[in-house]
Parts: C-alpha cells; structure tokens; sequence
C-alpha cells in the first residue's frame, strides 16, 4: 500500500489523516501486537543520551564499533553476529558532484546469525545520522531475528520498518530524524545535503500515537522530547484518536500483559511464588492464545527453579498444545525430562527445539550438555558446556550447571569460581551450592 497523505477522514479535526493510511497503521500494528503482545508501558522510549548509548557517548568521538556495541544490547542481539565494512565513494574526495534520488549511506546483508552491515565512509561526518542510520539497520535485523518478513518491495517495507522501531521504542529518535539538512564549506567547494524520510510527519505522528494508545497512556513523558511542530502534531493526534478510537486497545490484554510484566520482576527477585501467582492472574483475563502459551511456558519454568519439574512438566505441555512450534517450550520441556531422568525423551524435544527456528540456541547448548552428563558422556557435556558459553548471551544456570559437573569430576576449585559467577547473576542455586561448600 502507498501512503496517500489525502483525503482526510476527519474535516472538524485539527489533525488530518486519510483512511487508507489509518487502516494500513492500524492493520500492521494490530499484526505486530499478534506477534508480540502490547508494548509494556512501563519501558521508557529509547533516548539518544549516555544513559541508553554508554558506549558512544563514553568517548569523544562517535565511532561504529561503540553504536554497534549500544545496540546490540538494546535490541538483544549477540554481538558477534554483527560485523562493518567502511565504504569510499565520489563523496570523499574533493571535486563537485551532484547525486539524485538516494544515496548509499547504510546497507545491511541480512542472514539470520550473520549480519554484515556496510556504511559510505561520508556518513562518519554526521554522527546523529550515522547513529540513526544504525538504528534503522538493527531494526531490520531485530525482524529478521525473529523470522518476520518484512521485506515486501516497494515503499511499504521502509515504512513497516518504522512502525517496527516504534513498537520496539525507538520511535522518539525515529520522529527526530524525519528530515535531516544541512552544509559544510571548505572555502572552495560548498556541500549541501537534504534528507526525509520515507514516513510523512501526519503518518508517524499517528503511529506513535497508536503506540501511545496501545500502551494506555494518553499523555506519555516522552512526547516533551519531540519539538515544535511535530509534538504539536503528534498531541493533535493523540485527541484525534481519543474521538476517533480503534479496536486495538483491549484494557483486559493491556492489564493482562501488565501482569506478565509483573511477573518477571518478580522472577528477577527471586520471589517465585510471586511470579507464578500473578501469571495465574492472566489467564482468567486474556484470550489471546499467544500470550496464554507465554504464561504456561514461564509458569513452568518458574515451577522448574522450584524443582517442581511434574508442574513443570505440565504447564510446558499446555504451552505446546497452544503453540506446537513454541521453541522455547520445547527446550524448557526437554531441559525438565532430562533432569527428571527421562533422557531420550528430553533429547527429542532439543531437537525440536531446533528446528522451530525460535529458540535460544546457548540454551539447547547447555540443555544437550545436561543430557550428555547424565548419559555419563562427559567428552560431549563439555563440548556442549563449551558452546553455550561461546555463544556469549547470558544464560540461567549455565554457570551452576557447569560447576556442578565440575564437582562431579572433581574439581572443586573451578566449580566454586562457576558457583560464584552464578551468585553473582543472583542465582538463588548457586547462592545456596556455594554456601554449602564454604
């Protein structure tokens, strides 16, 4: 679908949007919601400061490397999937020319593990819109991540690229790179450039607007970071879509997801009971299957930390039965049977795991490692220990498990340095192993 900007549906509004680009926002948000529930509200939107890039802001001089480091992390992607190339063109010697159309300034080969980004050596003199240029490059890789095609030719990719990095929360800097000018002279040659984007100002005001919605929050903190005109626009949007609401917003999911969210700070305090508490709350609300699968697949993992693997057990069967392509599930129920002594069957279930294409893959590492030590193989257990902690993505237990099969080989020295890296995640396992043996 091509964005009209025409035909406004609303002639006693200040804001104006057509309706074939109300509908195309609202139909790509509501699949977006499908895949991955409602944004949390209590997540704040993604600032260009130190406190979300540390890395960049942490020298003088912006470089690649340290905006790559920064999201990596933001948008959870391991960071030695991710390599750049620098590229020179016309633009870096000093004659006249002129370019038409869009320039190359960033590009991105994307194979899901394998990821190559290649940038126009010009662009490093214009830090804000290398960062941006980045942004827009993660983006694409956090879709491709999670298996969504996104790449449908023609303008509707590049403007589904932005409704994606609004709903992962970047649609703050997105908004503040709308348009991008500018000069630079070097007493000879003048250079001018002028940039906007392919999302028109009234469309992404709407969009984070709809965000807006989806949260609940009809006046968010951040929209005091946008300026001038556009916040203008984007609160005029806001009031335009509070008369004109949509079916997007349902109070039910929205505290149903808030529980859920609830329930995963209280896994990160160790309050476990708590945590499996509030996920029973959420299945007296919701009727989204999805999110009804997310709540049996923790419920049981939360069962599992209490060495309730039965429970465990159960609720991760529940999780498959709505989701049989749940990769997750199938790991957290492989990694429960083989700590139940059901080997052959847990190892099955590993390599489902695999090939749904949605699991964490350091997490089968260690799950096969498991699997291995229990079938007194240790030459595999460690290969498979070994790479899971390549991976280099934190993984619960990993450390414990590896110390307790350093115990069983003897080495106790090595197992209490394993131990107390897994007291150190706040690993309430480790805590009480290490106790034991002090």
């Amino acid at each position: 679908m091509k964005i009209i900007g025409k035909d406004s549906v609303s002639n006693n509004h200040p804001f104006k949007i057509s309706e074939e680009d109300r509908l195309w926002v609202e139909e790509n948000f509501r699949w977006l919601k499908e895949v991955f529930g409602y944004p949390n509200k209590m997540e704040e939107q993604v600032l260009l400061t130190p406190k979300y890039f540390p890395a960049t802001f942490g020298e003088d001089r912006v470089k690649i490397e340290n905006v790559i480091t920064d999201l990596c992390k933001l948008f959870g992607i391991a960071p030695h999937t991710v390599n750049y190339e620098i590229h020179t063109d016309l633009r870096d010697y000093n004659i006249p020319y002129e370019i038409e159309g869009r320039a190359f300034e960033c590009e991105t080969a994307l194979e899901k593990g394998h990821y190559q980004i290649y940038v126009a050596n010009s662009l490093l003199k214009h830090p804000e819109r290398l960062i941006y240029s980045l942004i827009y490059e993660f983006i694409r890789i956090r879709l491709t991540e999670s298996d969504l095609e996104f790449d449908v030719g023609g303008d509707d990719t590049g403007l589904f690229i932005y409704l994606a990095g609004i709903y992962y929360g970047f649609g703050v800097i997105l908004a503040q790179n709308l348009l991008h000018e500018g000069h630079t002279s070097d007493g000879m040659w003048e250079i001018k450039w002028h940039y906007g984007s392919e999302m028109p100002q009234p469309v992404m005001a709407f969009s984070l607007a709809t965000y807006a919605s989806l949260t609940g929050n009809s006046n968010p903190a951040w929209k005091h970071e946008l300026k001038g005109d556009f916040k203008k626009m984007l609160e005029d949007a806001i009031s335009y879509l509070e008369e004109n609401p949509n079916s997007l917003y349902d109070e039910m999911e929205v505290r149903a997801n808030d529980l859920f969210n609830e329930a995963n700070d209280h896994f990160d305090n160790n309050n476990l009971e708590a945590a499996i508490s509030t996920l029973q709350k959420i299945l007296f609300l919701t009727n989204d299957d999805v999110m009804k699968a997310d709540v049996y697949n923790n419920m049981g993992y939360y069962y599992m930390r209490t060495r309730d693997y039965q429970r465990g057990i159960s609720n991760f069967r529940k999780a498959l039965a709505l989701g049989p392509a749940y990769g997750f599930a199938h790991d957290n129920l492989g990694y429960a049977l083989i700590m139940t002594g059901e080997l052959e069957e847990g190892r099955m279930c590993l390599e489902k795991a695999i090939e749904t294409g949605n699991n964490d893959i350091a997490y089968t590492f260690r799950n096969f490692a498991l699997y291995y030590q229990r079938k007194k193989d240790f030459v595999n257990a460690e290969a498979f220990f070994q790479k899971s902690f390549s991976e280099k993505t934190p993984v619960d237990l990993l450390e414990y498990h590896y110390a307790e099969f350093l115990l069983e080989q003897g080495d106790v020295e090595n197992a209490k340095l394993y131990l107390t890296r897994s007291a150190k995640k706040n690993e309430e396992e480790g805590i009480s192993k290490l106790r034991g043996l002090n």
